[in-house]
């Protein structure tokens, strides 16, 4: 799946994504970066090739990426491989989207996931036992943004703390407006007014004009509101994007598995994977998403599973779960051998389903 064409638009992606780590997506300034240049070079190139008129700097370039989605003729991706609408930088957050950090991800050993990862993996090495670094995690799922006077709120551990403090950073400036700082009341996620407006009257509410790192939350839920961002510390974005996010799937699908007792222990490497114990069982291991592009998760679960022989169910969000288009797209995207072993699953329905018959679709695609 690899193709030159994807493989330049990954790197464009991590261009996107490693300017917010700068302050904000107009930080660069010459001179730029060697990739962010040779990145502008080569799309400057295309598009001269298509008649396209180019983006003549970095800021440009990202401005670019903004109003241009995925399907855009000048990137030359395949059809399917990514949602066709879907942008590399928020058109309201002006920020890396979920997607721009999935396609960093993608078959390559320096993206953003593979650096959640490599964070768990120091954690682990830190921790003396299986219990204390299952803690840890689950801190860091639950504590996306620590407060300084939360270490004083009865149930604070500072062991944990004191082996987690070093995964943390101060508030960027990005998401910082006139010495506030949101998040969304739904994913408890950065989030940010359109055209970085600063809140006027109390915590807004989430809609069309706001931003928040999760995406897909809903509107009309309250904001919460935070003054004094100097005394915050903010979860690093490789561990939101690909531990926290995706934490509220694992809970509810773990906890499904839960009530009839079918127990399970983590899968040490891997950021929501477990293998399954019990009797009568259609699948080994159960594996927790949040992604909003099915086929590159796909090709994840693809190199995953290899390493984990046997039946596997998949467990993502309800809405997509409820999705045609995201089970068709990623069933596709499966290895032929491999679609019969897999279930994809919400995580209300994961026990049931792991009890009971193969799914219509599971059969179709069999077939």
């Amino acid at each position: 799946m690899d193709s030159q064409e994807f493989a330049a638009y990954r790197q464009l992606a991590s261009v996107v994504a490693s300017s917010s780590e700068l302050g904000s997506l107009r930080s660069f300034a010459l001179p730029y970066p060697p990739l962010a240049q040779r990145v502008l070079d080569q799309m400057v190139l295309r598009c001269l090739d298509l008649g396209v008129e180019p983006p003549f700097s970095v800021p440009g370039l990202l401005e670019w990426c903004r109003r241009r989605p995925a399907g855009d003729r000048v990137f030359g991706l395949s059809a399917g491989l990514l949602d066709a609408e879907a942008t590399l930088v928020h058109p309201v957050g002006l920020m890396p989207t979920r997607t721009c950090l999935e396609v960093t991800s993608h078959e390559h050993s320096a993206g953003v996931e593979q650096e959640a990862r490599a964070l768990l993996d120091d954690l682990a090495a830190r921790c003396k036992d299986t219990e204390q670094y299952c803690r840890s995690r689950q801190f860091l799922a639950q504590h996306v943004v620590v407060h300084q006077q939360d270490r004083f709120d009865r149930g604070w551990s500072k062991a944990v703390w004191t082996r987690v403090r070093d995964l943390y950073q101060p508030l960027p400036e990005s998401l910082v407006v006139s010495g506030k700082f949101l998040r969304c009341g739904t994913c408890w996620l950065p989030a940010l007014l359109g055209g970085r407006r600063a809140p006027e009257h109390g915590a807004p509410v989430a809609g069309p004009q706001t931003w928040c790192e999760g995406e897909d939350c809903p509107a009309g839920e309250r904001m919460e509101l935070i003054r004094g961002p100097e005394q915050v510390m903010l979860l690093r974005r490789p561990l939101r994007a690909f531990l926290a996010l995706p934490f509220a799937v694992e809970q509810a699908g773990l906890a499904t598995l839960a009530a009839p007792g079918i127990g399970y222990e983590v899968v040490p490497g891997e950021l929501g994977s477990y293998r399954l114990r019990g009797p009568g069982l259609r699948v080994h291991s159960v594996h927790f998403y949040d992604r909003v592009q099915p086929v590159l998760m796909a090709s994840r679960f693809t190199e995953l599973a290899g390493r984990l022989p046997g039946p596997a169910a998949v467990v993502v969000p309800e809405r997509s779960a409820g999705s045609a288009d995201f089970r068709r797209a990623f069933a596709l995207a499966l290895p032929e051998e491999l679609r019969a072993r897999v279930l994809l699953s919400g995580p209300q329905d994961l026990a049931r389903q792991i009890h009971g018959h193969p799914t219509d679709e599971q059969e179709d695609a069999h077939a």
